[in-house]
C-alpha cells in the first residue's frame, strides 16, 4: 500500500512538473521586448500613453490611450481628450489591434463625440482571443471655431493569456 502511494505521488509530481512547463508558452514570448510599428511587446497588465501639448495658446491639452488586461480573455480599452477650454466638439477614435504574425491587425473600432465640453473619456471592455499581444491606437481631436488640434497616442502591446 505504501509503495502504491509513492508511485502515485511520483506520477503526480511528474504530471505537475510537465504541465507547468507546458503552460509557460515560451514560444509565444519569442517577440517579447521587440518593437513593432512603434509599440514594444510587453508582458505587463496594462499600457497607457498620454501625449501632451506643451505649446501656449493651445486648445487641446492632451490625449490618452490605454489598454489593460482584465483577465479571462478580456481587455479594457480606454482613452481621453482633455482640452484647456470648452470646445465646440471633442472626438475620440480608438482602434484595438492584435499582433499576429509580424503585423498589427484591427480587431475593433470605437468612436465617441462630445459637444461643448473640455473633457471626453470613454472605456470599453472587450472579449479577445488569448495568446496574442494587444494595443490601442487613438486619435484625440479638439475643435473650437476653425481651429482643430489633435494627438495620436498609441500604447505598447500587452500579452493576453
Amino acid at each position: 500500500m505504501r509503495k502504491c502511494k509513492r508511485i502515485v505521488s511520483l506520477f503526480l509530481s511528474m504530471f505537475l512538473f510537465f504541465s507547468v512547463g507546458v503552460n509557460v508558452k515560451a514560444a509565444n514570448f519569442e517577440d517579447l521586448g521587440k518593437v513593432v510599428d512603434g509599440s514594444r511587446l510587453l508582458n505587463t497588465k496594462e499600457s497607457t500613453v498620454t501625449l501632451e501639448n506643451l505649446a501656449r495658446g493651445n486648445i487641446l491639452n492632451n490625449g490618452t490611450a490605454s489598454v489593460a488586461n482584465n483577465g479571462n480573455g478580456e481587455v479594457n480599452v480606454s482613452g481621453s481628450v482633455l482640452a484647456g477650454v470648452v470646445c465646440d466638439k471633442l472626438l475620440l477614435k480608438m482602434t484595438l489591434q492584435r499582433y499576429s504574425g509580424g503585423y498589427w491587425e484591427d480587431v475593433k473600432y470605437f468612436t465617441d463625440t462630445r459637444y461643448n465640453h473640455s473633457l471626453l473619456t470613454k472605456s470599453y471592455n472587450v472579449s479577445v482571443a488569448k495568446g496574442y499581444y494587444y494595443r490601442v491606437k487613438a486619435a484625440c481631436l479638439a475643435y473650437k471655431g476653425s481651429t482643430v488640434e489633435s494627438k495620436s497616442p498609441m500604447t505598447n502591446g500587452i500579452w493576453i493569456d
